[in-house]
């Protein structure tokens, strides 16, 4: 018994061989002749005459695509912008809302959560700048740095230098 590769059978498919591109050209002019023949066969009128009748039938078609592309263009247009009133009219309502839940559900009065929140944020300065001390006194007492790095400036520093912006 001899065994057979299954996979044998498509090899000629990946790999065609010229004999087989051959017969793919043949196929294909006998088959553009069968096309012309059958034209000339059942043409309604003589060569000139079918000519001219389907080029008015591809300006036609032209001009009607025009037209369907040109409408297409409109309402896309049109669309876009109602999207857009659309997304601003969600946005304004969400706003609304928002502060509608807000002032229904705060704890606090807003002068109390201002001044809350302005403590809150003067801690987080007063640690970054501790923070950014540390540091530099840090990099100070070990000299790793090469000959052109600057040393780390404190935030004092920067608001200070007017070449700086944040």
């Amino acid at each position: 018994m001899t065994d057979i590769d299954p996979t044998s059978q498509f090899d000629s498919l990946d790999d065609p061989s010229p004999h087989d591109r051959g017969g793919f050209v043949a196929l294909a002019v006998l088959a553009a002749a069968l096309g012309a023949g059958s034209a000339i066969l059942l043409a309604p009128d003589e060569g000139a005459a079918t000519r001219k009748r389907v080029g008015r039938g591809l300006r036609n078609l032209r001009g009607e695509a025009a037209e369907t592309v040109a409408q297409l263009q409109r309402e896309i247009r049109r669309r876009r912008n109602q999207s857009r009133r659309e997304k601003r009219i969600i946005a304004l309502a969400g706003l609304l809302i928002g502060a509608g839940l807000a002032a229904l559900l705060a704890p606090e009065s807003g002068a109390d959560t201002r001044k809350r929140l302005g403590g809150t944020l003067s801690r987080i300065k007063v640690r970054a700048i501790d923070r950014i001390d540390r540091l530099r006194e840090r990099s100070l007492e070990s000299p790793t740095e090469a000959a052109g790095d600057q040393p780390v400036r404190s935030v004092q520093d920067l608001g200070r230098d007017p070449n700086t912006a944040f």
